[in-house]
């Protein structure tokens, strides 16, 4: 199944293979818990035919490693993920949106978060400013849970830090 989806996530980004891509560093802290901290490296890539406004702008693949509790202390996970995102830029910076699928490497339950899959689903909202030509530095929120599919869902909610560059 793991293998399965990854070649799904590898086809979904093949469209946007064409253009110059976007590197980024992602820091993000649980809003419930302090123990809980992520490091994402994403690869952002604009989709062609983007026409209309509903169509995303970009496809991010990314990795994080997290820091975690669990019941036996603090341990380590691993995601790999794709979102699609919609940006609007402008002189200053940017504002965005993304939903996008999480293949995690182990399911979490704590007192504060459960994900009791590994299988998710993340939403995220963030603005963001434009530090020169190809460098921007923003802020988020996101919420990643598995819609349901398997219970208890309680999902878990981050505060991001992120910064990007183009090449």
């Amino acid at each position: 199944m793991a293998r399965a989806i990854v070649a799904l996530l590898f086809f979904l980004s093949y469209p946007a293979m064409a253009a110059s891509p976007e590197w980024g560093l992602v820091f993000g802290r649980g809003t419930d818990s302090a123990d809980t901290d992520i490091v994402r490296l994403t690869y952002r890539r604009p989709l062609e035919g983007r026409d209309a406004w509903w169509m995303p702008s970009q496809l991010q693949l990314g990795a994080s490693i997290w820091r975690v509790p669990d019941i036996t202390g603090i341990t380590r996970r691993v995601d790999v993920n794709v979102t699609p995102v919609w940006r609007a830029m402008s002189s200053w910076g940017y504002a965005e949106a993304g939903i996008g699928v999480y293949l995690l490497s182990q399911t979490i339950n704590n007192d504060e978060n459960r994900l009791p899959s590994s299988l998710q689903f993340g939403s995220h909202i963030g603005t963001g400013l434009r530090l020169g030509k190809n460098m921007n530095v923003g802020i988020a929120v996101q919420h990643i849970s598995n819609a349901g599919i398997k219970q208890p869902n309680g999902g878990i909610n981050l505060y991001l830090l992120t910064t990007s560059m183009a090449w």
